[in-house]
């Protein structure tokens, strides 16, 4: 029996350091090992409870059987059995379904009956008749209280289901599987004003409204973006249990070629998280006896693996973008803008516009007023990054001043969708402007606008302004695709390729989720297919256009003899000298060759 004095020192010793409170007291049931055995955290299972001391919004993403919600739960039981009497916690818990918060609750309960009697005081240790008394003032399968005043709830997930509760921790258990998560967060979030502590624990369950959302958003580091919580990734190749350290059989890292081959196989020797991360960035992939197991019980499910194994976000529907080309793109492209703009950091921007260098934009517009956002992209096409965006929600005619302010600073060559109607009145305001640089394109498809008629007011050459992306939706989306997978373009935004991770096959369809957008994809993807299919294709007639090519200037305006003999559209007997000619699948798409856009000609590799 330990002294009083002893007593004191352990007890301040556990309230001040839960790792040393867990590992000291408590015991965990182990199903690798056949039993209950001593609690001994391994490294990431330490760092999570430091996480959760150190930040007041903790969001962990964890493989199945990771061990993290019972890690919780013993520290739950910790912060509450060591409360002061004064300041007792009210820990809420919150699931899917009821029975599974009283179930996390229940969890709580067994490991405070692990510690010893001396915790709670005189009156339940020193004499047989003291350590009989239950340590559980309340006892229920919905609340527990302690003798410290600690209660700890389960809690239905209904929007009124937290009315008349303060909680000083909010844990929501597999929270990516919570119907109406988003609405039920932001009812718990309200009781958490005075200054609560929020753990969101999960498996992903696709792109869900609470979870995924949650995580996403934590992403953008950006003022008045974003939000508090420090995400805590736990991935199964980090636990000692699963990875063959701990019975020899040994962690391999894999590299596939692009049939899915195997081509290379590697022993892992130093189970270290900075080797584990480098050899991921360089497209290996881990395996384990334990590993290839659990993808037999999973039948092989390839969604099922990714998100109970691989802890990977995936659309229900089939993603259009392949996650290993999101992950390479957010682990070697993606960056925090250098600059931000706007009431709320609207615009983006990564570059400055480079001498020599040639820029073009995609304008993609919505009513201002719904629920879709206005975007613009700007890519530098000299080197292929994307160097600029905006995403808002502003009046077409607004749009149009931010179009034309942007655009002139890049000297872009501007895409404006016209499609589906908004983006008429951007570019009816846009020529009001005098705006240099807008596309033409031969009238296709249908034009929701009642003014749609006024574009043919400034038709060029039977072109008219703006980009009609219904026609050429499928293909253009085709194409993005391959140029993300590829890296021919390099997305810069963590919000456009947040947008990759919702866009999925809709009864064969690429669009959006339920509930997310494709705002900013369309703008990428417009500019992408102008590129290919309105400029590049002039590499297959290059021969027998070198010379008219290389004497093309900026705006088509020059009348000095340095264009080698080549007169200006305005200036020319087209008689005695016709234009080049083209290939007609190139020329029914290309833009004018002699007019002000000239220069993106020789800007394209």
């Amino acid at each position: 029996m330990l002294t009083n004095t002893e007593i004191l020192t352990e007890y301040f010793k556990c309230a001040d350091n839960p790792i040393y409170a867990i590992t000291t007291y408590l015991e965990t049931k182990d199903l690798t090992q056949g039993g209950f055995v001593p609690f001994l955290l391994f490294p990431r299972q330490k760092e999570i409870i430091r996480a959760y001391e150190k930040h007041r919004f903790n969001l962990v993403t964890k493989p199945r059987q990771a061990g993290i919600s019972t890690t919780t739960q013993a520290y739950m039981a910790i912060k509450g059995a060591f409360a002061d009497e004064g300041s007792p916690e009210t820990i809420l818990v919150i699931a899917n379904k009821l029975k599974l918060a009283q179930k996390f609750v229940k969890g709580i309960k067994d490991y405070l009956n692990q510690l010893p009697r001396w915790v709670w005081g005189e009156d339940y240790y020193g004499s047989v008749e003291n350590e009989k008394k239950s340590i559980f003032v309340v006892d229920s399968k919905i609340e527990i209280e302690l003798p410290n005043g600690t209660q700890i709830i389960a809690v239905a997930t209904s929007e009124d289901a937290l009315r008349g509760y303060t909680p000083t921790y909010l844990v929501f258990d597999e929270a990516a599987f919570i119907d109406n998560g988003d609405a039920v967060y932001a009812a718990a979030m309200s009781s958490c004003a005075t200054g609560g502590r929020v753990m969101l624990i999960s498996t992903p369950n696709g792109m869900d409204p609470l979870y995924y959302k949650t995580y996403e958003q934590s992403k953008i580091k950006i003022k008045g973006k974003g939000n508090e919580y420090n995400i805590i990734e736990m991935r199964w190749f980090e636990d000692p249990r699963y990875n063959g350290k701990n019975d020899g059989t040994g962690l391999f890292w894999i590299k596939k070629d692009e049939s899915g081959e195997e081509v290379e196989r590697i022993r892992e020797v130093e189970y270290l998280d900075s080797g584990y991360s480098k050899k991921l960035k360089e497209g290996y992939k881990p395996t384990s006896d334990w590993y290839e197991g659990m993808c037999g019980t999973l039948n092989h499910n390839s969604r099922k693996i990714a998100q109970e194994l691989d802890v990977s976000f995936l659309g229900s529907g089939g993603n259009v973008i392949k996650d290993v080309d999101i992950a390479f793109h957010e682990e070697n492209n993606v960056c925090e803008p250098e600059w931000t703009d706007g009431v709320e950091s609207e615009f983006w921007m990564w570059e400055k516009p480079v001498d020599g260098h040639r820029y073009i934009m995609g304008v993609d517009v919505a009513r201002g007023d719904g629920k879709d956002a206005s975007t613009m992209v700007i890519i530098n096409t000299t080197t292929m990054e994307q160097v600029m965006e905006y995403q808002g929600k502003v009046q077409p005619d607004i749009l149009a001043e931010y179009v034309y302010e942007y655009g002139n600073l890049y000297k872009a060559y501007t895409v404006v969708d016209i499609a589906g109607g908004m983006g008429v009145s951007t570019v009816l305001k846009l020529i009001e402007l005098d705006y240099k640089y807008l596309h033409y394109e031969e009238p296709k498809g249908k034009i929701l606008n009642s003014k749609k008629n006024q574009l043919t007011t400034y038709s060029k050459d039977e072109k008219m302004p703006g980009f009609n992306a219904n026609g050429v939706r499928t293909s253009m989306i085709t194409h993005l695709e391959y140029m993300i997978r590829s890296n021919g373009v390099k997305i810069k935004s963590r919000r456009t390729t947040s947008e990759m991770k919702t866009f999925i096959y809709k009864n064969g369809r690429p669009d959006h989720m339920e509930g997310y957008h494709d705002d900013l994809l369309m703008a990428f993807g417009m500019p992408l297919w102008v590129l290919e299919y309105s400029f590049k294709k002039l590499e297959k007639v290059k021969s027998q256009t070198k010379a008219i090519l290389s004497s093309w200037k900026v705006g088509g305006s020059s009348t000095s003899d340095e264009s080698g003999g080549f007169v200006p559209k305005k200036l020319r007997n087209k008689k005695a000298l016709p234009g080049p000619k083209f290939d007609k699948n190139i020329s029914k798409n290309m833009q004018d060759p002699t007019g002000a856009n000239a220069w993106l000609f020789s800007g394209l590799r």
